[in-house]
């Protein structure tokens, strides 16, 4: 799997929370990320997926997910999105560790 070159823009939502956005184009790799409980840092799944900077005006122009039930959610449907360019609205339900993410199609 390739590595994610940094800066890392991690998807990283509150419980509730949502963001819309369209996909250009997407890779999965792996990410090193420093969580708090692992100041070494810690290599984990990830997929990134390019944006129109419309749809994200600040910081690199990408998301990184590395909730591996977004991923999951994510990757049947991420070329059809890419083709169609359709937006998504992901939603964050509940608090680690058993938190999900829905995918609703706009």
């Amino acid at each position: 799997m390739d590595k994610l070159e940094p800066p890392a823009e991690l998807l990283d939502l509150e419980d509730g929370a949502s963001e819309t956005f369209r996909i250009l184009r997407w890779l999965q790799g792996e990410l090193e990320i420093q969580p708090r409980e692992t100041p070494a840092g810690k290599i984990v799944p990830a997929l990134r997926m390019w944006v129109p900077p419309e749809d994200k005006p600040a910081g690199a122009p990408y998301w990184d997910a590395t909730a591996g039930n977004l991923i999951a959610r994510l990757l049947p449907m991420l070329d059809e999105l890419v083709a169609t360019g359709r937006k998504i609205r992901v939603t964050k339900q509940g608090k680690p560790p058993v938190a999900r993410h829905r995918v609703d199609f706009l």
